[in-house]
């Protein structure tokens, strides 16, 4: 597999920060044993159907190498997750992460209350079954 340089992009205070990387794929195995996190909402937020917001969520501390990955079912009756986010940006697998933030879709028009289960997330070890390239940042 060979490596290619890409952009990483993440928000910072004054916008967005590129940092250019040298970087390979890398293949791995997902254990078959795994876990259950909720995905419980830390704000009070009005939502209207269709729409795409951000929410921030009660803390999921990850150790290095595991996945999270949203279950497709529904808790909550007005939203549903698309995908969860560290809030700082990059948040490779490689490393220990927290997730601090929902991205959710709006089924309905209605009221997210702070202490609303908005999803499951699997939680999958993984094991890397080559030796992973560490990226490799680039100076322009």
């Amino acid at each position: 597999m060979a490596s290619q340089t890409i952009n990483i992009v993440s928000p910072t205070e004054h916008g967005l920060k590129r940092i250019k990387v040298k970087a390979a794929p890398y293949e791995f195995t997902i254990a078959t044993r795994a876990k259950w996190e909720m995905v419980v909402a830390d704000e009070d937020m009005t939502i209207a159907k269709g729409a795409f917001e951000k929410i921030r969520i009660k803390e999921i501390k990850l150790q290095r190498d595991l996945l999270a990955l949203p279950c497709v079912f529904t808790p909550h009756a007005l939203a549903s997750v698309v995908r969860v986010a560290s809030g700082t940006g990059l948040a490779p697998v490689e490393t220990d992460r927290c997730i601090e933030i929902a991205y959710i879709l709006g089924q309905e028009t209605g009221e997210i209350k702070e202490g609303d289960l908005l999803a499951v997330l699997n939680i999958l070890p993984i094991m890397f079954t080559r030796e992973a390239t560490e990226p490799v940042v680039i100076k322009d």
